[in-house]
């Protein structure tokens, strides 16, 4: 291909010629430059780097054992990537970063298997039959104590929520002591 364009033909006429795509064609002719074809390294290669930055094993066992105090002295139970991340903060500092953690929990084998199901919300009102039904209106108020706003200046809240079908009533607004 290369001594083809050379030779005066299009790179275009040369794609055709061998059946590929123009930009194989590019390719070639500007790995090849204006050296002599007998000297041009022809082996295929990536056109990026594969390189891995792999975590060093040391990091990924201290990782593991972690998890593996975590599992057994956590008084809630947590051993996951954010309660490992969070462990190795308070003793190390701040690396490794949380997908990486999890990247060397799925790794090396240390994941328990169960996917966390997301199940959808219930309907508004589930626990209140005439208003699942759409007979009857709720209406929700909320309080907001002891709020301090900079300055110093404490702030109580009262807000209000309505559940009309038309988008509901929502007021919001301090009121100072």
């Amino acid at each position: 291909m290369v001594a083809a364009v050379r030779a005066g033909q299009s790179l275009r006429s040369v794609a055709r010629e061998f059946q590929v795509s123009l930009p194989t064609v590019q390719r070639w002719v500007a790995r090849a430059g204006t050296a002599r074809l007998d000297r041009v390294a022809w082996a295929d290669r990536a056109p990026i780097p594969h390189t891995r930055h792999r975590t060093a094993p040391a990091v990924e066992e201290h990782v593991l054992a972690l998890r593996r105090t975590l599992r057994d002295e956590s008084p809630l139970g947590e051993y996951g990537a954010a309660a490992i991340r969070q462990a190795w903060r308070r003793q190390w500092g701040a690396r490794p970063a949380l997908r990486t953690i999890g990247r060397i929990l799925q790794r090396r084998g240390a994941l328990d298997g169960r996917r966390r199901v997301r199940t959808p919300p219930p309907p508004v009102g589930w626990y209140l039959p005439a208003v699942a039904q759409g007979a009857a209106e709720l209406d929700s108020f909320d309080t907001i104590e002891d709020l301090v706003i900079e300055g110093g200046i404490p702030v109580e809240v009262l807000t209000s929520r309505g559940s009309r079908s038309t988008g509901g009533l929502s007021r919001r607004g301090p009121k100072r002591r």
